[in-house]
């Protein structure tokens, strides 16, 4: 038995050079002999394998966010190219966000808002600074006729929109409105004018048969004397509640042919058969007058007494009138 095998542990210390060569691992081959290479980093306990390593550029992680965000897009990625930063595209995207919110919000003003808010907002809507209602720019379209009421309405309605600080598009929509509605209003009343004076002209053709043409005559003639001819028109053209005219009522019409009839002793002298219409009145006198002579009861009859007064008050009308 060599010496090294007679020798056993004593309880102490380990020779440190026994140890070192009971425990340490063989040279790595191709080493010179050194010190053992040191072995990979653990996942878990050897910290960052890649320590050590190059990392990418900034400028590089900067264009994989574009590439990322625009994806197949060339025309946003070119958008994304004018930015220099990931924070630059950041701000761009919430400045862009806001300023879609705020157009999707309308404009509006309410009771409690401010002078800078109506400049604002007049500013916003093309209205501006309009201090003079008759430059509010509103008005009447191409081709509408407007009547005096139509022209008096339109300025009070400017002045009404401009005080307001109503938007010019929302007052042109309701002016629109108005010049259809009035139109239509228009053509209504002229079919019921047309309607009504056709039904009058038949009823009054079938009451007053061929006489027809005297008896209007009368009426005409009758309120002309008392009016004047610019007084007749007037007249003519009056509206009644249903927007028929005074000339097509029936009643009215009715009520001066009467009183003309009476007025005139007869439609002869308003249509220019003034000696006829006297003739016949002073023949048929006579023949009445004769009566006292040849039946003299029958001339102080009631209906003789009544037709000689008419006859006589008839020709003192045509007389004075000759």
């Amino acid at each position: 038995m060599s010496e090294a095998q007679t020798q056993e542990p004593s309880g102490g210390p380990a020779d440190p050079a026994t140890i070192a060569t009971q425990t340490a691992p063989d040279p790595v081959e191709g080493s010179d002999g050194g010190a053992a290479a040191a072995p990979d980093a653990g996942t878990l306990t050897g910290g960052d394998a890649l320590e050590g390593e190059a990392k990418p550029s900034p400028e590089i992680e900067l264009d994989a966010l574009r590439k990322a965000i625009a994806g197949d897009n060339d025309k946003l990625l070119g958008q994304l190219n004018r930015y220099k930063s990931a924070e630059a595209i950041g701000k761009a995207f919430s400045d862009h966000s806001e300023k879609a919110r705020a157009k999707q919000t309308p404009l509006t003003l309410d009771d409690k808002a401010t002078d800078d808010q109506i400049k604002a907002y007049r500013d916003a809507v093309g209205l501006g600074e309009v201090e003079e209602a008759d430059k509010y720019p509103v008005g009447f379209r191409e081709g509408f006729e407007a009547s005096e009421a139509d022209t008096a309405l339109l300025g009070t309605f400017k002045d009404a929109m401009n005080a307001k600080n109503v938007d010019p598009r929302s007052a042109e929509a309701a002016m629109e409105w108005y010049q259809d509605f009035a139109e239509q209003v228009e053509q209504d009343k002229a079919e019921l004018m047309a309607k009504t004076a056709k039904e009058t002209q038949a009823t009054l053709r079938a009451e007053y048969g061929g006489e027809y043409d005297g008896n209007i005559a009368a009426g005409q003639e009758l309120i002309k004397t008392h009016v004047g001819e610019d007084g007749f028109n007037a007249m003519m053209d009056m509206r009644l509640e249903d927007g028929s005219r005074l000339q097509d009522n029936i009643e009215f019409v009715r009520l001066m042919v009467q009183i003309g009839g009476d007025y005139y002793g007869g439609t002869g002298i308003v249509n220019g058969d003034v000696e006829s219409t006297a003739k016949t009145a002073e023949q048929r006198l006579n023949d009445l007058t004769e009566l006292r002579r040849t039946d003299p009861e029958k001339y102080k009859s009631d209906a003789v007494q009544k037709e000689v007064s008419e006859l006589s008050l008839q020709l003192d009308k045509i007389n004075s009138r000759r």
